[in-house]
């Protein structure tokens, strides 16, 4: 199954709460609470999720924070959207990948640009769009 948006239940949103899920790069609650996203994009077969989380419009390039969820290992990703002429392009400028999952790096990169390519512009419900384009651009 491919990844898909889709709009959380407030019981989802209340479970998705209870777990804490801390993005260190987001905003106090982020931080502190943990997310609670409205939305995620998620393949429910291997139970792997994207979820944003927050907006840096305090920068120049508009940095938003999201949490990608595999295994059970939350994994910071920051990104930079851009849209020019009805085309969606995500850059990955940072992802925190946890030590035990660095063997797993080729795979997670697929899996996360197939989840950035179904969340398009705002991870709404059927906004899925294989046209968006990812690139990675950090070390």
């Amino acid at each position: 199954m491919a990844f898909v948006n889709e709009k959380l239940t407030p019981t989802q949103r209340e479970e998705l709460a209870k777990k804490k899920i801390k993005n260190p790069y987001g905003s106090f609650r982020d931080t502190t609470e943990g997310i609670m996203p409205l939305y995620l994009t998620i393949d429910k077969n291997s139970e792997t999720w994207l979820a944003h989380c927050y907006n840096h419009h305090d920068t120049n390039n508009d940095i938003e924070e999201f949490i990608f969820m595999y295994k059970s290992n939350p994994i910071p990703v920051q990104a930079i959207k851009s849209i020019h002429e009805k085309q969606v392009c995500w850059k990955i400028t940072r992802i925190d990948f946890p030590k035990g999952l660095l063997n797993d790096k080729e795979h997670l990169q697929i899996l996360l640009t197939d989840a950035f390519k179904a969340y398009n512009i705002s991870g709404w419900p059927g906004e899925e769009s294989g046209q968006t384009k990812v690139i990675y651009g950090y070390e």
